[in-house]
């Protein structure tokens, strides 16, 4: 299963996170399971898919869950729950092309707004996977 997750680069320093980890952890709030694809999509002022990530595990406790805040630029922390999971996601590969921007997506049958991380369809998955190298090396 393939999915699209947003990343603000005003709430986060992801590339720099991904480049030293190779990986990062999102709060699960969909059935994401291990093995799934996730791509990343950017916001403001990219707008747009750049990384393929894989799920690597699921159902973390915030307990276990790695110690970004280094790499916060909120002011204030996330308010959390107790029983709230994460999932991390590792790095496979990264792009950088405007053919993965939000209108070339919707061109090719992704419909829903870019407010939260959801499913893609299997048109959307195919498009944008077409960038990416299967035979790509982690970091």
């Amino acid at each position: 299963m393939s999915w699209i997750f947003i990343a603000s680069l005003k709430r986060f320093r992801m590339h720099d996170f991904i480049r030293d980890y190779g990986f990062v952890e999102y709060l699960q709030k969909n059935k994401v399971q291990e093995g799934d694809i996730v791509y990343l999509y950017i916001t403001a002022p990219y707008k747009r898919v750049e990384y393929k990530m894989i799920v690597e595990r699921t159902d973390i406790s915030l307990r276990e869950a790695f110690d970004d805040r280094a790499y916060s630029l909120l002011n204030e922390p996330t308010t959390l729950l107790e029983s709230d999971k994460v999932v991390r996601l590792k790095y496979v590969d990264r792009v950088q092309t405007d053919d993965l921007c939000y209108c070339k997506l919707r061109e090719h049958g992704f419909n829903l707004t870019m407010q939260s991380n959801r499913k893609l369809n299997e048109e959307t998955a195919e498009y944008i996977e077409g960038f990416f190298n299967s035979a790509s090396t982690l970091l």
